[in-house]
C-alpha cells in the first residue's frame, strides 16, 4: 500500500487530525497567506477533476429548462439572502461587522467538494453536482455582485473583485480538466484512494494560510473565537436544515436533503483570497472549516439514509 492510499482511506481522520492541529502550530501567517489563491486553485481542480464532465454527462445535467432554474436560485441564496440578511440586521441595528461576515458567507459559491459530501451521504448527487458546478462558473459575477449590492464597506472594487475570482477558479477549472484528459476517467475512477489522499493533503495544506497564527486568537480572544465559531455552525447546519426542510413539500427527499448542504456549505476561502487582508474575516472563515469537516460524521449519525436516487 503505498503512502498516497493509506491517506486516501483514512482521509476523513486525517484532515479533523490537521484541523485541530494546525492552528497550535507555531506558524507565521503573514509568510503562509500568500499562498491561499495558488491553494484554492489547487483544491478546486483536484474537484474539478473528479467530476463526470463528457459532453454527453454535461448536456444531461444541464438542460436549459433546469438550468434557468439553477441559476435563478443560486442568484436568489446568494444576492437575494445577502440583501434580506443585510436589510433585517441595519434595521436591528446590527454589528456593521458582523454583517460584513454574514456578507460574505452568502456570497460565497457552493462549496466544491459538496457533490462529494451528497454521495457520501447518499442524497442526489446529480443536484449537487449541477449546482456546485454552475455555482463555481458563475462566482466571478454573483461574488462580486452580492458583496457590492450589500452597501457594506468591503476594501475591494466589484470590477478587481470579478477578476481574481475570474482568476483562481478559472485556473482551478482549467487544471482540473486537464488531470482529467491526463489521467483519464476511467484511470480516475479506479485510483480513489490515491486521490482521496491528493485531496486529503491538498485540503491539509489549505488549513495553514487559514488556521496559522489563529492560537493567538484562541489564547487572547476566545470569547470572539467562540462566537465565530457559533454563527459558523448556525449558517452551515441552520441554513442546511432550514432550506431542506422548505424543499421538502417540493422536492423528493434526496433532492431537499442536497439543496440544504449546497445551500450550507460555501467556498468561503475564494471570498477571503479575493478581499484584502482582514483578520476578523480570516478567522471567520477558519471558523467555517469545522462545519464542513463535521458534516459527513454529524449528518451519517443522526439522520435516516436516502434511497438510491435515479440519477446518482
Amino acid at each position: 500500500m503505498t503512502p498516497l492510499t493509506w491517506m486516501g482511506r483514512h482521509a476523513s481522520a486525517l484532515l479533523l487530525l490537521g484541523l485541530v492541529t494546525v492552528p497550535l502550530l507555531p506558524l507565521s501567517p503573514d509568510r503562509l497567506r500568500p499562498l491561499l489563491p495558488a491553494l484554492v486553485v489547487l483544491v478546486t481542480a483536484l474537484g474539478i477533476a473528479r467530476q463526470p464532465l463528457d459532453p454527453a454527462t454535461l448536456r444531461r445535467l444541464f438542460a436549459p429548462g433546469p438550468v434557468l432554474g439553477m441559476v435563478l436560485w443560486l442568484a436568489l441564496s446568494q444576492i437575494g439572502a445577502a440583501l434580506l440578511v443585510v436589510g433585517l440586521g441595519r434595521l436591528a441595528g446590527a454589528d456593521p461587522q458582523l454583517l460584513l461576515l454574514l456578507a460574505a458567507f452568502f456570497a460565497a459559491a457552493p462549496l466544491g467538494s459538496a457533490p462529494n459530501l451528497c454521495l457520501m451521504l447518499g442524497y442526489d448527487f446529480s443536484l449537487g453536482l449541477r449546482l456546485t458546478l454552475l455555482g463555481t462558473l458563475l462566482a466571478p459575477v454573483l461574488l462580486p455582485a452580492t458583496l457590492g449590492l450589500s452597501g457594506l464597506p468591503f476594501e475591494a472594487s466589484v470590477p478587481q473583485l470579478a477578476l481574481r475570482v475570474c482568476g483562481m477558479l478559472s485556473g482551478g477549472i482549467l487544471l482540473g480538466l486537464a488531470i482529467r484528459a491526463l489521467w483519464g476517467g476511467a484511470r480516475i475512477a479506479r485510483n480513489t484512494d490515491i486521490l482521496n489522499g491528493l485531496a486529503a493533503l491538498a485540503m491539509i495544506a489549505f488549513l495553514f494560510p487559514l488556521l496559522a497564527g489563529s492560537r493567538e486568537a484562541l489564547m487572547t480572544r476566545p470569547h470572539l473565537v467562540l462566537g465565530l465559531l457559533l454563527l459558523a455552525l448556525t449558517l452551515n447546519f441552520g441554513g442546511n436544515l432550514l432550506i431542506r426542510s422548505a424543499a421538502m413539500t417540493m422536492l423528493p427527499r434526496p433532492a431537499a436533503r442536497a439543496l440544504g448542504l449546497v445551500f450550507g456549505n460555501r467556498n468561503t476561502s475564494v471570498v477571503l483570497a479575493s478581499l484584502p487582508f482582514d483578520p476578523l474575516l480570516t478567522l471567520f472563515v477558519a471558523a467555517m472549516q469545522f462545519p464542513i469537516y463535521a458534516t459527513p460524521l454529524l449528518f451519517s449519525a443522526f439522520e435516516t439514509p436516502c434511497p438510491p436516487s435515479s440519477e446518482s
